[in-house]
């Protein structure tokens, strides 16, 4: 029993540190960039007091009028399309300058909060409202007022809008250019280091050449070897690449007339490489665990019917392997996609080229304070990862499951 509410605890505590921040993110992502500097994202679910600042009227037209009535939300929302203000209002900061009581031949300036219902002194006029909003200026004589802007306190009732989306991926065209680049870098990273490990995991199963253990050991060895370590040899590699490829392309076109002989070191090919490299040991390792305890006589039985090698690979193998495949698809995808540091070192360095990690952590800069923005780019590189789990769930149960009971 305590065993068991030990485990419940941990798995509650360990969904509560994941689900918090990712609730708070898009809840942040979706406020206004005041209530996102203001308040914290716990909030913006309740009814929270928040200051605004309101112009009384327009400017007039030369029109002398004793009172003027308005509305403060009305104020509020007239230019806006979204986050609309709602709610309570509690009440108005007012400044005035007064007699000061230590000395009356000089003036002090004073702020004073005024609720609503309690008349306070307005450019000559007496100003007045009420907790729906409604406000009443009036003057004892006719008068053509100017707009005064006044600081209002309101508890505003919760509101979202997708504001900070729309600047991200329409107006900033830095961000959907990023979430092409990802793409192209992902999808080729996850797609090259499957296809090659599932043939080299049947290899590994069910082929028998000499030295097929030690070579697995070895290959099983380099998922120790630290990604920092490798980087050094790899960039030198791809640096010999690039100079042979650029003195190739001097000698077989006229490049030189258009300034277009350079070959990048660094670019989305580097990228696959460097990735499916990275990738290749687990994937084997993992692939071939599993092929390897899929049934014998099925494959004996397609042997003596005379297929080959290719033909079991392709007709018995790649089916039923398919919930090992996609969730090490899954996971390759994940690590790709969030990649930071392979990507910083190896990938392209072109402001167009960048992918999304690199992306983000350029808008620390770019985006300063405006944290609506950095949120809404963050959920924006979640939403993929999270897309591609739910899509292939049941295949990943699956292979998570394979091979922990008899006949899985």
């Amino acid at each position: 029993m305590i065993t068991k509410t030990l485990s419940n605890f941990v798995l509650a505590l360990i969904v509560f540190i994941w689900v918090v921040p990712f609730v708070a993110l898009v809840s942040t992502s979706l406020r206004s960039e005041t209530e996102a500097k203001t308040a914290g994202f716990w909030t913006a679910f309740t009814p929270t007091e928040l200051g605004h600042r309101f112009s009384t009227n327009d400017k007039s037209d030369g029109n002398k009028v004793f009172s003027i009535k308005g509305n403060i939300f009305e104020r509020l929302n007239k230019d806006k399309n979204s986050f609309l203000v709602s709610g309570e209002v509690k009440s108005i900061l007012i400044k005035q300058r007064i007699t000061d009581p230590d000395n009356s031949e000089k003036t002090k300036l004073v702020k004073k909060l005024v609720p609503a219902g309690e008349v306070m002194k307005v450019r000559n006029g007496d100003f007045v409202f009420k907790g729906n909003g409604d406000f009443t200026w009036t003057f004892s004589k006719e008068t053509s007022p100017k707009p005064k802007n006044l600081d209002v306190f309101i508890n505003q009732n919760p509101i979202f809008g997708a504001d900070a989306y729309i600047e991200v991926l329409f107006d900033n065209k830095n961000v959907p250019n990023a979430l092409i680049s990802s793409f192209i870098v992902t999808i080729p990273a996850t797609i090259i280091p499957i296809t090659i490990a599932a043939f080299a995991a049947y290899a590994f199963a069910w082929m028998q050449f000499p030295g097929r253990d030690w070579l697995f050991v070895i290959v099983v060895s380099l998922m120790v070897v630290p990604t920092q370590l490798a980087f050094l040899p790899i960039l030198q590699g791809f640096s010999g690449i690039a100079s042979w490829a650029t003195a190739l392309n001097q000698w077989l076109t006229d490049c030189e007339i258009t300034d277009s002989c350079q070959v990048a070191s660094k670019s989305f090919a580097s990228l696959w490489i460097t990735h499916t490299a990275f990738g290749l040991p687990l994937a084997i390792y993992l692939l071939r665990n599993y092929i390897v305890g899929l049934p014998k006589e099925l494959l004996q039985s397609a042997r003596i019917d005379g297929a080959s090698h290719l033909q079991i690979f392709t007709k018995l193998i790649i089916p039923l392997s398919v919930p090992a495949l996609a969730s090490f698809s899954i996971f390759q995808f994940l690590w790709v996609w969030n990649d930071l540091i392979v990507a910083l070192y190896i990938g392209p360095n072109n402001a167009s080229d960048l992918v999304f990690p690199i992306r983000l952590q350029k808008q620390l800069g770019t985006f300063k304070d405006q944290l609506h923005l950095l949120n809404a780019s963050a959920v924006i590189s979640m939403i993929v990862p999270v897309l591609v789990f739910l899509s292939m769930q049941r295949y990943f149960i699956r292979g998570l499951l394979a091979g922990s009971v008899k006949g899985g």
